[in-house]
C-alpha cells in the first residue's frame, strides 16, 4: 500500500510559474462587499505559492497564511519577504493551532478549500472568526466553452498522454499525491457552505479570464495538475521528454497556441450568530 504525499510536492515551481492568478475585479469585490479596512486581520487557508496572498498583502491587511506544503511555503515566504504584514505557518489547517487565540475579520481560501476535511473546516472557521466575520472562498476551473478546434487538439493531447501512461507507467509503490479535481456542480458549494448551519452565503460572483499558452507552457500547465503529475512520477524522465516532444509537435502543427477560458467563482459567506 502506498503512502500519500501533499499534492504539489516537487511541482510547486511549475505551479507558481504557469497557473493563473485572480482577477483584480474579484479581489476588489471581496474588499468592498466585506467592508474590509486596512487594519483588519485576515487568515488564509491553503495559501499555496501566494498568488492570492500578494493581492491582499499589497493592500496592507495583516495576513496569517497557513500552507501545508513545504515546497509551496518556500515560494510563498520568498514572495512575501518584503511584506511585514504577512506571516506564514507551515501546517495543515486541520492541525494548525491558532496563536494567541486571535480572532479574524475575514478567513479566505483560494483554490484550496476543497482539500480540507469537511467535518472540521466550517466549525473551525466559525470559531476563528469575529462575530461579524466573513468566510470567503474562490476557485477557478477551465471552462467547458471551447472551440471545436481546441476540443480536438486537447483530445489528441489526452490520447497521447494516456498512451504513454499505458505503455510506460510503473507503479513501484512510490508515494502518491493526494488528488482532487476541485470541480463542483452548480450550487454544490453554496449547499455545502449553508448546510454547515454556521454560514450564510450573502454574495456569489462569477468572472471570466482567458489565457493563451504555447506548447511548452501548455505542458507545464498540464504537469501542475496533481492527478497528472502522479502518473508522470512513475515514468522515466527520458520517456517523458519523448512524450513532451510529441505533444509539442501536435500543438505546433495546429497553430502553436492553446487558448483556455477560466471560470472563476466567488462565495462570500457571513458568520451566523449564536451557533
Amino acid at each position: 500500500m502506498t503512502n500519500k504525499i501533499e499534492p504539489y510536492k516537487d511541482i510547486a515551481g511549475i505551479y507558481e510559474e504557469i497557473r493563473p492568478s485572480y482577477p483584480e475585479e474579484l479581489i476588489m469585490d471581496i474588499t468592498v462587499k466585506t467592508n474590509l479596512r486596512t487594519d483588519d486581520i485576515l487568515l488564509e487557508i491553503g495559501a499555496g505559492t501566494g498568488k492570492a496572498t500578494i493581492q491582499f498583502a499589497k493592500r496592507g491587511y495583516m495576513i496569517k497564511a497557513v500552507e501545508i506544503g513545504e515546497d509551496m511555503a518556500r515560494i510563498l515566504k520568498a514572495k512575501c519577504a518584503d511584506y511585514s504584514n504577512v506571516t506564514v505557518d507551515i501546517a495543515s489547517f486541520e492541525e494548525w493551532r491558532n496563536p494567541d487565540n486571535q480572532k479574524y475579520d475575514m478567513i479566505y481560501s483560494a483554490q484550496a478549500f476543497h482539500w480540507i476535511d469537511k467535518s472540521i473546516k466550517y466549525r473551525k472557521c466559525y470559531e476563528l472568526l469575529k462575530e461579524e466575520g466573513y468566510l470567503v472562498l474562490f476557485w477557478y476551473n477551465a471552462s467547458n466553452q471551447k472551440s471545436d478546434k481546441t476540443k480536438e487538439l486537447l483530445k489528441m493531447i489526452d490520447m497521447t498522454v494516456s498512451k504513454y501512461i499505458k505503455d510506460y507507467y510503473k507503479d513501484d509503490c512510490k508515494p502518491k499525491r493526494t488528488e482532487h479535481d476541485g470541480v463542483s456542480k452548480e450550487d454544490e458549494r453554496i449547499n455545502e457552505i449553508e448546510s454547515s448551519g454556521l454560514f450564510e452565503v450573502v454574495e456569489k460572483g462569477e468572472y471570466i479570464f482567458e489565457i493563451e499558452n504555447n506548447a511548452k507552457q501548455h505542458l507545464k500547465a498540464m504537469k501542475s495538475v496533481p492527478a497528472i503529475a502522479s502518473k508522470l512520477d512513475g515514468i522515466d524522465d527520458k520517456i517523458i521528454e519523448k512524450m513532451d516532444c510529441e505533444i509539442e509537435e501536435i500543438i505546433n502543427k495546429h497553430g502553436g497556441k492553446i487558448t483556455t477560458i477560466f471560470d472563476y467563482n466567488l462565495y462570500i459567506a457571513k458568520r451566523v450568530l449564536n451557533r
